[in-house]
């Protein structure tokens, strides 16, 4: 600030804004041709996850454990239905339910903000530009990894296209 000679925050720079400049003006990178398998940046395997009868406090607890944002929600046979975000926990709160954390991931759901956009989800067929299209076009920062027929089968974050992007010899 000029007047008071005092540093301020003009912007913050996050993993999101990086990636979204990069699917902006990096379009012609070969490695952005590739299916996200050949990468090597797909987190494929067990995923904590829950179901919608999952009571919200053991998923603020799975939340809190694995240090993540969000929790993938399956049906009884493994497929993705849904994701429950650290963000709706806030909902609850400002709703005045904090005091009640037994009632389901469901109930919590019924909830939920209406601009919530919904759960992204790739496969390892998918490519690394379409990925970044999506990155550009809303404010993705997690892909849950499904197989042809929906199951989860890991996870691809912003944190892991963000270091393959500046670490891997492309």
């Amino acid at each position: 600030d000029e007047e008071t000679h005092r540093e301020i925050v003009v912007s913050v720079l996050t993993q999101y804004r990086i990636l979204k400049f990069v699917a902006l003006n990096c379009r012609e990178t070969n490695f952005l041709r590739r299916p996200i398998s050949e990468l090597n940046i797909f987190t494929k395997g067990s995923v904590a996850s829950c179901q919608m009868t999952t009571p919200v406090i053991d998923v603020i607890q799975l939340l809190s454990q694995g240090n993540v944002a969000s929790i993938p929600i399956v049906d009884e046979e493994g497929y993705l239905v849904n994701v429950y975000e650290a963000v709706d926990v806030l909902g609850l709160i400002k709703g005045g339910i904090y005091n009640d954390l037994s009632l389901t991931v469901g109930e919590a759901l019924m909830r939920r903000s209406d601009d919530f956009e919904g759960v992204f989800t790739c496969t390892e067929k998918d490519k690394l530009s379409t990925i970044m299209d999506n990155i550009r076009k809303s404010r993705v920062h997690r892909y849950f990894g499904v197989d042809e027929t929906g199951k989860l089968n890991g996870v691809l974050t912003l944190s892991d296209i963000l270091k393959y992007i500046l670490l891997a010899e492309n």
